[in-house]
């Protein structure tokens, strides 16, 4: 019998929504021929998911895990709410990122064969497409600590980073609490940034511009609603507009970047101000080095 070929694994799995290995299976069974090795499939029950190719994944679950060493956070993407709350979804998504701490194969498991042939057993049993969105793993070194924030619904988490440059033994425990604290805010505040020089400089300019286009609309409305009312308009000065209008771009800064956004604990506080506060309580600096917020359906 001739070898079976990867084109006819992709073909039969393209038809059928079935696993690799399940495909390959049942191609070696039906002699290559791919209309049994259908019929073989849909017999196992393995077959039916490429109808629902076009379904949007929309629905989810996020899982965080950590060791003494490191942490990770996963989400897994499927259509129905229904579907993310079952136990075989949650046990498999709990699995996942407990062995992407051991495993360096599985650090980016959303590119894993291994991890997304595991995973079509599951959407076979549920009935769904699903995949593996993304995930990531924080490994900690001598002077960093990370740690992690899951929200009760399941759907939102984050994991932040922190390194300390005094002694970490005495520190850790408090930069821990910090860092989970973060999380929090990343999962309830979604800052798409750690700090304004990590905005793309072509957005900032999106936004100065149409920050701008709204201002001299604002101004021309309002001339002419003063000459409707026959009262006399002074124009703002160029100074003053030029001054709203980095108001109006430092204050979308304040809202992307996670250093910039006012602590959910004290809203007097800037989150770069909370993290200063804590490096002067333990004697050293802190710095937030890195920050990671998955949310299901938001990219």
């Amino acid at each position: 019998m001739a070898a079976i070929t990867s084109e006819q694994v992709m073909t039969l799995r393209g038809q059928t929504g079935a696993g690799i290995m399940d495909c390959k299976g049942a191609l070696n069974e039906s002699g290559g021929d791919i209309a049994k090795a259908v019929d073989i499939l849909r017999k196992k029950g393995l077959a039916g998911l490429a109808k629902r190719a076009g379904r949007a994944m929309k629905e989810g679950v996020v899982v965080a895990k950590a060791s003494p060493s490191a942490v990770s956070l996963l989400e897994i993407n499927c259509e129905t709410d229904f579907v993310a709350k079952n136990p075989d979804v949650s046990g498999f998504a709990s699995a996942l990122a407990a062995e992407m701490l051991s495993d360096a194969s599985l650090a980016n498991p959303a590119e894993s064969e291994k991890a997304k042939e595991r995973l079509q057993a599951v959407a076979m049993k549920m009935g769904e497409n699903m995949q593996i969105r993304r995930g990531v793993v924080y490994t900690a070194s001598a002077n960093t600590v990370s740690n992690f924030y899951v929200h009760s619904d399941n759907r939102k988490g984050a994991i932040v980073e922190l390194s300390f440059d005094g002694s970490m033994a005495a520190a850790k425990a408090d930069l821990e609490a910090l860092a989970k604290e973060l999380g929090m805010q990343s999962v309830a505040m979604s800052p798409k940034y750690l700090k304004r020089e990590e905005v793309p400089a072509d957005l900032v300019d999106k936004e100065r511009e149409i920050y701008r286009a709204k201002m001299e609309k604002d101004e021309t409305d309002a001339q002419a609603k003063a000459a409707e009312q026959g009262k006399p308009y002074k124009a703002k000065p160029a100074e003053a507009i030029a001054k709203m209008l980095e108001g109006r771009v430092n204050k979308f800064f304040q809202e992307s970047c996670l250093l910039e956004q006012a602590s959910i604990r004290d809203s007097k506080l800037t989150v770069s101000q909370a993290v200063k506060n804590l490096g002067t309580k333990l004697g050293g600096n802190v710095a937030v080095t890195r920050f990671s917020c998955f949310l299901v359906g938001i990219e």
